[in-house]
């Protein structure tokens, strides 16, 4: 990914892995790996520096983003999945990021600060890097650098998604439980009485900044995998709102309008729709839209999502470094739709299991309790309509845009079945 300084472009990097092709998964697996074993990787309170000033991803500029470690405890969730011989590095550093963000980003309220500063007092003189050089121990005795305590909506959206999405695939609860908390501390810190969304928030005050399509999409592209990760469908009817907020004759505006200070200017955008080191707020809603309709079948949210990308598509293709979630949103939109869900009330056995370790690009993986299947049903998510156990068993219903399969209670039979799936989509 070029010369110095350089910068982990985690949309990138997650489009290659989702893409699946060998060589895609190839250069990301081989990116991942190398981040991992530098100097980049924070091995001692985990986490990733914002961006290496040389080539060989070494001498960090160590101030630590959320925005950076959130997406990539998703990516290294994803690479734990996709590629077994590293999937024990990948869950390692997952879990240090992990820890990164409870233990050193978390704020009392359960949300998460956007950074944490580069520069550190260390035996009384202010240096950057001096308190990483030192082990647990010697760090134990200074004070740590200090927390830009700014809470984003938008951040900590991709924050909840991260923990969610990595904790159910990895196996992890307690990350799924820290995405929880950190999503009810932010729908009740940063939500106006409207149902409008705040920017930003510190101290637990909220900034005079209009919250951005970014905030809305990203907060909502969280919630859906929160919601996954649960169970839980009022997680998914809250995501759905806020997109639907945003939803304005097939096409997603900011509710409320921009904001008062660039308009008066004349410099408020429709939509904007850059991106680099995180989603825009186009692509990331798009992200969430499709997701939805995933889940529903309204048709609104995959015609929204694939209108949005066929406005960035000209920009995107021929900068791919600088579109990479569009890229991604592009690629699921392109595939067949695949859905997975397995109904159990025992969250160990082996279909249950299998729902975990799989990813699939422009599919979706649920699994819900015979309660929760029920309750999603009478929200309107069309993908639960039905399904039920069989006999009492834990049971899987493999679906192609939501024409399902015979439900089955067989692990084996359900692979076959995938497979098959599989083979007759590549020959489409």
């Amino acid at each position: 990914f070029g010369p110095a300084p350089k910068f982990p472009v985690v949309p990138v990097l997650q489009w290659l892995l989702e893409h699946g092709s060998r060589e895609s998964v190839g250069l990301a697996d081989r990116t991942l790996v190398a981040m991992a074993n530098s100097d980049l990787r924070d091995r001692i309170e985990g986490g990733f520096f914002r961006y290496a000033t040389r080539r060989d991803w070494s001498e960090p500029h160590y101030e630590r983003m959320l925005y950076d470690n959130a997406q990539l405890l998703s990516a290294y969730a994803l690479l734990a999945v996709k590629v077994p011989e590293h999937a024990d590095l990948a869950r390692d550093t997952a879990a240090g990021i992990v820890n990164f963000l409870v233990n050193v980003l978390r704020l009392p309220g359960g949300g998460f600060a956007s950074a944490q500063n580069s520069e550190s007092i260390v035996d009384g003189y202010l240096t950057e890097g001096d308190y990483y050089a030192l082990d647990a121990e010697g760090r134990a005795r200074q004070d740590p650098p200090a927390l830009d305590e700014k809470v984003l909506t938008g951040w900590n959206g991709l924050a909840i998604g991260g923990l969610a999405f990595a904790g159910f695939h990895l196996g992890r609860p307690a990350w799924v439980d820290a995405a929880r908390v950190a999503a009810d501390s932010i729908l009740s810190s940063q939500m106006k009485a409207s149902g409008e969304l705040l920017r930003v928030t510190l101290d637990g005050k909220p900034s005079a900044a209009r919250a951005t399509l970014e905030d809305y999409g990203m907060l909502a592209h969280g919630l859906i995998h929160l919601a996954q990760a649960t169970g839980e469908v009022r997680r998914a009817v809250e995501a759905r709102r806020l997109v639907e907020m945003c939803l304005v004759d097939g096409e997603f505006v900011v509710p409320g309008g921009g904001d008062p200070v660039l308009v008066a200017q004349g410099l408020a955008l429709a939509t904007d729709p850059t991106e680099g080191a995180y989603p825009s707020g186009q692509s990331a809603l798009a992200a969430a839209a499709d997701r939805l309709y995933l889940l529903t079948g309204d048709r609104r949210f995959r015609a929204a999502s694939e209108r949005a990308m066929e406005q960035v598509a000209p920009l995107a293709v021929k900068q791919q470094l600088a579109f990479g979630a569009a890229l991604t949103v592009m690629g699921g939109l392109s595939m067949p739709v695949s859905q997975l869900v397995v109904v159990s009330n025992e969250p160990d056995m082996a279909l249950a299991q299998h729902a975990r370790g799989t990813f699939q690009q422009g599919g979706v993986v649920a699994l819900v309790t015979s309660d929760q299947v029920s309750e999603w049903a009478v929200e309107g998510f069309e993908l639960f309509d039905g399904r039920a156990t069989v006999g009492g068993k834990t049971t899987a219903y493999l679906c192609t845009d939501f024409v399902c399969r015979l439900p089955t209670t067989d692990l084996n039979e359900l692979v076959t079945s995938a497979t098959a799936a599989a083979q007759n989509d590549a020959t489409r």
